[in-house]
């Protein structure tokens, strides 16, 4: 069984209102990962409004799974959406800016929650079309927590045939939709260099070691790594984000950090950027006087790889939905990371992306920046492919 194009459209024109209400809701109450309360209980009262059961509790206690069973003869599809914001202070401007200080939403995770809601929402109002099952997961923890990964450990995929999720995409125009089977995103995770010197006076710096200085040199022989000890033919990231040091301006201090990133596409590769930055730190610690230890931050995102099949199938369900026209191939990996990679090791799956910019002719503002801002005018397209592949992709076969 099946149901028309022109139904599913006039279901999510009755409550597209609600969900643009939704969203800006969410947008104005951003949580970092892991403390997602009020996002997990306003994400509760939807779906009690609306009659769809679900778990809570789920990632360390933020998750939510929200399940819609149809017949018995079907497959089990799952839908995902991230949850959590950033800790960026928003420079928007609009009327449901963020009211909390020094939260944002910057990623486009209020959008895909409420996407998710309007597809759970579509698909209530259509169960009776649903020839399996749907699970709905609003997971935590996106942003560098890898909340993800807890989600798979706790069995939420286990009978599931497939999964997607989508993602705001700033460069593609709103409504379109971009895909790319294979490789897509990279592994990655952060690192933690502690230099360690000798304190002194800064009137006098042969009395100590100065631990800034010997950050500034480990920071410039790390972005070597990528210019010359890897292929040129591959592809990897070092990313030194943060250095931290001393406290007042006429005192070398004792320590220096150096925070950063590493990313690359295939794990053999990420392996040996990885000890590259140990023996560059340690050694160039070493060749003035002072110490380094490294440290990496353990929540690593495997490289995300979109099943070559269930691309193809999101692909031949958005063109007949929108038309070729709207739907593009991307021609390059990205070297960003996403937890949905856990998802994908664990159940054939596909990422999406989902069209942002209301004028192509113009720059839209990037996701992680204090500007960014989930185009509303997405929401539609993303309800009507995200229901669509529920019902195709539950289907019997």
């Amino acid at each position: 069984m099946s149901v028309s194009t022109d139904s599913l459209h006039q279901t999510i024109e009755g409550i597209l209102p609600g969900l643009v209400a939704l969203r800006h809701e969410l947008h104005a109450h951003p949580e970092i990962r892991f403390e997602e309360h009020w996002t997990s209980d306003r994400i509760a009262r939807f779906l009690d409004d609306i009659g769809v059961p679900y778990t809570r509790g789920h990632a360390k206690g933020t998750g939510i799974v929200a399940t819609l069973e149809g017949g018995q003869s079907g497959k089990t599809v799952a839908l995902r959406a991230d949850m959590d914001a950033l800790e960026i202070h928003e420079q928007t401007g609009v009327p449901y800016a963020s009211t909390i200080a020094g939260r944002m939403h910057a990623c486009g995770h209020d959008g895909h929650m409420t996407c998710l809601c309007g597809a759970i929402q579509t698909l209530a109002e259509h169960r009776e079309r649903l020839e399996g099952s749907v699970k709905f997961i609003f997971q935590p923890a996106e942003e560098l927590a890898a909340g993800g990964r807890f989600i798979v450990e706790e069995g939420v995929l286990d009978g599931v045939d497939g999964v997607f999720a989508l993602h705001a995409w700033p460069t593609l125009p709103v409504g379109g939709v971009g895909l790319r089977p294979g490789w897509m995103m990279a592994t990655a995770d952060s690192f933690h260099i502690t230099v360690e010197g000798r304190g002194c006076h800064g009137a006098d710096p042969a009395a100590g070691v100065d631990p800034i200085t010997v950050a500034a040199y480990i920071t410039t022989a790390l972005q070597t790594i990528v210019s010359r000890e890897i292929d040129p033919a591959d592809t990897g990231v070092v990313t030194v984000g943060k250095i931290a040091a001393g406290e007042a301006t006429n005192v070398i201090p004792e320590e220096a950090l150096i925070e950063g990133t590493l990313r690359a596409m295939e794990p053999d590769l990420f392996e040996r950027i990885a000890e590259s930055i140990e023996r560059i730190a340690v050694h160039t610690a070493s060749a003035f006087r002072a110490s380094a230890h490294v440290r990496f931050g353990g929540a690593r995102y495997p490289s995300l790889y979109n099943d070559e099949a269930a691309t193809a199938f999101v692909h031949e369900t958005a063109v007949d939905l929108f038309g070729s026209d709207r739907v593009v191939t991307l021609p390059k990996p990205c070297m960003a990371a996403e937890d949905f990679a856990f998802y994908l090791q664990r159940v054939p799956g596909a990422f999406i992306c989902l069209g942002n910019n209301g004028d192509p002719s113009k720059p839209h503002p990037p996701l992680h920046s204090p500007h960014f801002n989930f185009n509303d005018d997405a929401i539609p397209t993303a309800v009507e492919l995200f229901a669509t592949l529920a019902l195709r992709g539950a289907r019997a076969t």
